[in-house]
């Protein structure tokens, strides 16, 4: 399976729209119900409507289990008053439904499709397979299922890439094509289940912003995720090549919610996309804010990415609001991207989504 030549570039969304919970990875929605009611009552606050799609099965089966989270999709695909699909977290299982997505059903209803963490999976396989350009950003129980509501600066973004205000000049202007970068961020983790965790705002913190740890120039579509869930598709149907490409990285949480991903792995996966070609092939790199991880950690991540890269000149920009970190960006996935050190600018130079 080759990507295909003609990208499908979704219709904007608008007030009044039907956006869709889906969960094709994790099974969570019934264990955090509050974070579910909120991320809906906030959209309905915000003038769409929502329609969660999602089966509660009895016992557990892998394959009932496996044929609900791929029918569950294709149903949100196939509605037509769905105008988008909003993935309620990520999880480890998102790579079962590959082999059984109907990829004409998703090009012939093409819609905005959003999500983060091993939901890199589908980004990269929507791609290859239907040819949709796809958003990496934000989930349903995490960002949207935010107490009170969701941080201004993700939502504020995941509006002016995706939706048409009745009132907005459709005609983009310079600053459109800036990503922006938020004064704030917050890694605190807190207990979903429990209260006061699970009624109270996380506590945030002023970001020390972006962080050029290479100069230079770059222009090229950008595209990745998740680093070991990009690792997963190598040599696979949905593999994307990344010649010419920007890429795009973020790390994941470690083996407990509140821990980061271990050094020692994060060491392992770079060299890992050093021996797929990765680096010969991207003329740019992008790093999402790693989760939780210390100062300490957080200037070893940066000098393994440098030493790892040591013999190549591509600019590396670090320190961004993607991935698991909040608040986040909504990345359109595929379009023209270009990097720039002299001008400390990141700009996303094509729509990513038709009006």
């Amino acid at each position: 399976m080759t990507a295909l030549s003609v990208p499908v570039v979704p219709p904007a969304l608008r007030r009044g729209d039907t956006i869709a919970f889906v969960a094709p990875s994790a099974r969570i929605n019934h264990i955090f119900p509050l974070r579910i009611a909120r991320a809906r009552a906030f959209l309905e606050s915000q003038g769409f409507l929502v329609r969660e799609i999602y089966t509660i099965l009895p016992t557990f089966s892998f394959r009932a289990n496996l044929n609900t989270r791929v029918e569950e999709l294709h149903e949100a695909f196939r509605d037509d008053a769905v105008r988008a699909i909003v993935c309620c977290i990520g999880g480890l299982t998102a790579n079962e439904i590959l082999p059984h997505l109907d990829y004409q059903l998703i090009r012939e209803h093409p819609k905005i499709f959003i999500g983060s963490s091993d939901i890199t999976l589908l980004h990269h396989a929507l791609l290859v397979g239907a040819g949709l350009r796809t958003f990496y950003g934000l989930g349903a129980i995490v960002q949207l299922g935010e107490y009170p509501m969701p941080l201004d600066f993700t939502w504020n973004h995941f509006l002016r890439v995706l939706c048409v205000e009745p009132d907005k000049d459709f005609a983009p202007s310079p600053e459109d094509w800036l990503m922006p970068r938020s004064l704030y961020y917050t890694d605190e983790f807190l207990d979903w289940c429990g209260e006061p965790d699970n009624l109270r705002a996380r506590k945030t913190k002023p970001s020390p912003g972006w962080k050029w740890l290479r100069p230079g120039r770059a222009q090229g579509r950008i595209f990745g995720g998740c680093l070991p869930s990009i690792l997963q598709l190598f040599g696979t149907s949905w593999q994307v090549s990344y010649k010419g490409r920007i890429l795009l990285v973020e790390l994941p949480e470690g083996m407990q919610p509140d821990t980061p991903w271990p050094l020692e792995l994060v060491r392992c996966n770079l060299a890992d996309l050093g021996t797929r070609g990765v680096w010969d092939d991207i003329t740019g790199l992008i790093l999402g804010r790693p989760y939780r991880h210390t100062e300490e950690q957080l200037v070893e991540w940066e000098k393994l990415v440098l030493d790892i890269t040591e013999d190549y000149n591509f600019p590396i920009l670090a320190g961004v609001d993607v991935g698991h970190t909040d608040p986040m960006l909504t990345v359109s996935l595929d379009a023209l991207c270009l990097l720039d050190s002299e001008k400390d600018e990141w700009a996303i130079l094509e729509r990513g989504v038709k009006y």
